[in-house]
């Protein structure tokens, strides 16, 4: 291809990439991350873990020490308190913050909220007691210890956050007898999450033990086909809390009824829940919302999208068809320059002839 053309190609795949580019939206760069200014630690002292594993009698108590440390290069005002442990959606460890009001099971520690100055590079030790009221049921409990930055770090950019960094380290007991594992399930529902359709179903631990369920979720549509699968693993389920089963779809929903069907079962105790036909529906104006939860390979969804064709492919469908285009006229050209080779050897071969 002549220099020309190779410009003039060269210029119509930098104007396809921006096209590209304008169809993906405003491209952000991220800055580096700087270095955390909080470093705190909180640990157990003298327990075989990163948490307190406790078995107390009702109407007993049992003392206990935690560690509060400062790993930073400055001394920082730290806040320290008990609060309410509870569920995560999908399951696991989460704390309530300074500002909640202590229930339950975090009564029984007689850990009063403090701010203390920590030095930079040492360590303070806080001795509690735990007290398993008289006549508490058998079970497992569970509650936290908190350590975090009492003033916030203030943030600067056209975004401000003021940043609170927490440790967290869970209280949990074991009040002896007999243990009686239970989970139901309830409701479904559906949000849109980065264009992504969610689907949400209640789960609440009845019994007295905690509980990791695992199974699996189907989605079918109002004429009862499946459309949609996913496996379903949680994370811990405490006694006597509830969260959410949480699962991403592949893509989005289109608008209608839908219905989910459920099935979990604790690996340890074997005690399973069922939730068949649970209905949700779909609607046009899905609102735009979001939990944080961590999602690993999307389940994909078999119905029509009915949303229209994505740009992207139509970006690459042009860029395709640009390239086919280049090399048509490559082999055009090729071709040409051939003939007109095989056309002037006959010429010269003619002339040859006429001299002899």
């Amino acid at each position: 291809m002549p220099k020309p053309s190779r410009r003039r190609f060269a210029r119509i795949l930098l104007a396809l990439g921006c096209l590209i580019a304008a169809l993906g939206g405003p491209v952000t760069i991220a800055a580096a991350d700087e270095q955390q200014p909080v470093k705190l630690s909180l640990k157990p002292v003298d327990q075989p873990g990163s948490y307190f594993n406790l078995t107390i009698k009702p109407g007993q108590s049992q003392q206990l020490k935690a560690e509060l440390g400062n790993n930073g290069s400055a001394a920082i005002p730290a806040r320290t308190y008990a609060a309410d442990a509870y569920s995560i959606v999908n399951g696991g460890f989460g704390a309530k913050d300074r500002d909640s009001t202590p229930t339950g099971t975090t009564t029984w520690l007689s850990y009063p909220t403090q701010v203390l100055q920590l030095p930079a590079g040492q360590a303070n030790i806080r001795t509690f007691i735990v007290s398993v009221p008289a006549g508490t049921a058998p079970g497992e409990y569970i509650s936290s210890l908190i350590l975090e930055n009492d003033v916030p770090i203030q943030g600067s950019g056209t975004v401000v956050l003021n940043q609170i960094v927490r440790q967290a380290v869970a209280v949990s007991i074991r009040v002896p007898g007999p243990l009686e594992p239970a989970f139901t399930l309830g409701t479904a529902s559906h949000k849109i999450t980065a264009e992504r359709s969610v689907i949400d179903v209640q789960i609440t631990n009845t019994g007295n033990s905690n509980l990791k369920p695992a199974g699996n979720l189907v989605i079918r549509d109002h004429n009862g086909k499946t459309i949609s699968q996913a496996p379903v693993t949680m994370d811990s389920l405490y006694a006597h809390a509830g969260t959410l089963v949480e699962t991403t779809l592949a893509g989005k929903l289109k608008p209608g009824d839908y219905t989910a069907g459920i099935t979990l079962t604790d690996p340890t105790t074997k005690v399973s829940a069922t939730g068949a036909d649970l209905p949700f529906t779909v609607a046009e104006d899905a609102a735009l919302s979001s939990s944080g939860a961590q999602q690993g390979q999307l389940p994909q969804i078999m119905q029509d999208a009915g949303t229209g064709i994505n740009p992207y492919l139509i970006a690459l469908a042009a860029l395709g068809a640009l390239a086919a285009l280049y090399l048509l006229i490559r082999r055009s050209r090729r071709r040409t320059a051939r003939k007109s080779n095989r056309r002037g050897t006959a010429s010269r071969a003619d002339s040859a002839d006429g001299t002899v």
